[in-house]
């Protein structure tokens, strides 16, 4: 692989997907053979295997959809999410997000309190 990051721009998308995938399969492999084997050990432990056994098929679930939040959010979907949530900004607030700087103090004003 090359030691810069402009093959990203210059190779085509398919040979890009199956070399970018092929570790993240691995990986997925690798985590769902580690959950095979643990639930062997869990199964043979003696008088509280079957519990143990439970608990883990409970708690498998909720772990996993933990760990696709964090791997939506890790990969890019936290800039995606925030693109609709940048349309309730106030107008000068969203003109300079778009034109990437910070608005200029004198463009802002604070909110009124109501409070006196």
């Amino acid at each position: 692989m090359n030691n810069s990051k402009t093959f990203l721009g210059t190779e085509p998308v398919g040979s890009l997907l199956l070399r970018l995938a092929l570790p993240t399969v691995a990986a997925q492999i690798i985590n769902m053979l580690y959950n095979i084997v643990d639930r062997i050990y869990i199964g043979h432990i003696p008088g509280e295997g079957a519990l143990a056994l439970t608990g883990v098929g409970v708690c498998m679930p909720l772990i996993m959809i933990v760990s696709a939040f964090a791997s939506l959010v890790g990969h890019g979907g936290a800039p995606r999410a925030s693109i609709p949530a940048s349309c309730s900004l106030p107008c000068c607030l969203s003109r300079a997000w778009a034109k990437g700087r910070s608005p200029s103090p004198a463009t802002t004003t604070a909110p009124a309190t109501g409070a006196g």
